[in-house]
């Protein structure tokens, strides 16, 4: 009985992020990757879709209403809050248990852009942050098969094409 349950919700569970495409809608904006995707996980807590591609890269995306967060402040303007966004996670990456080394790859104030990396003994994460009509992104690459910078590449390509999401002109 026990078996056949748990059988049953794995299932049900791989039926309901075996999403694949190269398109997702996320909290109103349309994410676009280079090449197709499959939804693997949802954490509802952050918001963070774990995405997977045929080579085994995992990927994540978030995208939050900036309103909804611990640090947000209404009389902060797009690059400050974008600097809380990456401080914040900047700094729990720094403080927790797991051993981190953290560290600023780039920023880019003119595009609202912040490159950085977390290093863990189990590999690299390239993260680009920025803000995109009052919601911050965060897109992120585990590859330690490529080069950091064709990790680099992927994130920033993945960000750049993000848009509003339109239902009736993304329609197939």
């Amino acid at each position: 009985m026990n078996k056949a349950f748990f059988s049953l919700a794995f299932i049900i569970s791989e039926l309901i992020f075996a999403q694949s495409g190269n398109r997702f809608a996320i909290n109103d904006l349309l994410i676009k990757f280079p090449k197709e995707v499959e939804l693997r996980n949802l954490n509802k807590v952050s918001g963070q879709y774990l995405f997977v591609d045929k080579e085994k890269n995992n990927i994540q995306v978030s995208v939050r209403n900036a309103s909804k967060m611990d640090f947000y402040n209404p009389e902060l303007n797009k690059a400050q809050l974008l600097e809380a966004f990456y401080k914040w996670d900047f700094d729990y990456w720094k403080s927790n248990s797991v051993g981190a080394e953290v560290k600023e790859i780039s920023k880019d104030p003119d595009k609202h852009e912040i490159l950085w990396e977390v290093t863990v003994k189990e590999g690299k994460t390239i993260f680009l942050f920025g803000i995109i009509e009052n919601k911050l992104i965060s897109v992120s690459i585990n590859n330690n098969n490529i080069s950091d910078e064709e990790n680099i590449n992927f994130v920033t390509k993945v960000y750049r094409q993000i848009s509003r999401y339109n239902d009736k002109k993304h329609k197939d």
